[in-house]
C-alpha cells in the first residue's frame, strides 16, 4: 500500500494467498495430508505412537519445509515464465486481461460444477513408488507434487497465472505465485506440527472440503469480473479509502 492506496498488485495478492490456503483444503489435498507426512519423512507403524516426542516432532518439520520448497519452487518457477509471456505481449494487454476474465470465470462456473472441462478431471501426475532418500529427497517430492494436475489444485493455479500473465512485470509474477505457495505451505506446516493429533482433526473437521471447491469457484468468477471489466483498479482504490496508510 503507497499513501493508502491499495494497488491492484496487492489486491491479486490477497487472491493469491487466499486461493493457496483454499487449495490446500480441497478435497484432492487435504486428505493426502497425512499420507504426505508420512511419506516424506519416513515414519513407520512402529514410529506412531512415538510421533509427540519432540525428536519425532522435529522429524516430520523439516521434511515438511523441504516439501514446501519444492512445490514453492515450481510455483514461482510458473509464474516467472507466465509473467514473462505477458511482459513480451504488453501492447496486447488489454485484451489479455479480458481473455484472462474470461477464463476466470469459466474456472469458478467449473469448481461450482455448473460447466464441464473434461481435462481438469483428469489428473496429471507424476507419481513416485519410493521416496528419494535424505532431505533433498523431500525436496524431490515436492516438486513432483506441484506437477501434479487435478480438479481441485488446477482450477486455483490457473487462476493464479492469469493474474500472472496480465502483468508487465516478471517481479509480480514471482510474487503472486509466491503468496499462492504460501497460502499452502502455513496450514501444511501447522499439519506437520500437530501430526500425531491430526488425523483426528481430519475426522473432526474434514467436512470443510465439501465447501472449499465452491468457496473458491466464487471467488474466481468475482476476480475474473473485475478483470474483465478493468474495475480492479476501482476495488483497489476503494480499499484505500477505508484501510488505514501505512
Amino acid at each position: 500500500m503507497v499513501n493508502g492506496i491499495t494497488s491492484p498488485t496487492e489486491l491479486s495478492g490477497i487472491v493469491a494467498f487466499g486461493a493457496g490456503i483454499l487449495s490446500f483444503f480441497s478435497p484432492c489435498v487435504l486428505p493426502l495430508v497425512p499420507s504426505y507426512l508420512v511419506f516424506i519423512s519416513g515414519i513407520t507403524l512402529e514410529d506412531y505412537n512415538k510421533i509427540g516426542s519432540t525428536r519425532y516432532r522435529k522429524i516430520v518439520f523439516v521434511h515438511a519445509l523441504l516439501f514446501i520448497l519444492g512445490f514453492s519452487f515450481v510455483f514461482v518457477s510458473l509464474g516467472v515464465s507466465s509473467s514473462f509471456i505477458g511482459s513480451l505481449l504488453s501492447e496486447y494487454q488489454t485484451y489479455i486481461m479480458k481473455i484472462g476474465g474470461i477464463l476466470l470465470i469459466i474456472l469458478g462456473l467449473f469448481c461450482l460444477n455448473v460447466v464441464k472441462i473434461p481435462f481438469l478431471n483428469r489428473e496429471k501426475a507424476f507419481h513416485l513408488k519410493e521416496k528419494p532418500l535424505g532431505l533433498f529427497g523431500s525436496f524431490l517430492v515436492g516438486v513432483t507434487f506441484s506437477l501434479g494436475w487435478t480438479p481441485c489444485i488446477g482450477p486455483a493455479l490457473s487462476s493464479i497465472l492469469i493474474l500472472a500473465s496480465s502483468s508487465k512485470n516478471i517481479a509480480t509474477g514471482v510474487y503472486l505465485l509466491a503468496l499462492y505457495a504460501l497460502g499452502m505451505a502455513i496450514p501444511f506446516l501447522l499439519s506437520a506440527l500437530v501430526f500425531d493429533r491430526l488425523i483426528g482433526l481430519l475426522n473432526r473437521f474434514g467436512y470443510i472440503v465439501k465447501h472449499s471447491v465452491k468457496v473458491l469457484g466464487v471467488l474466481l468468477i468475482l476476480v475474473g469480473f473485475l478483470l474483465f471489466t478493468s474495475y480492479m483498479n476501482e476495488i483497489s482504490l476503494w480499499f484505500g479509502q477505508i484501510l488505514p496508510p501505512d
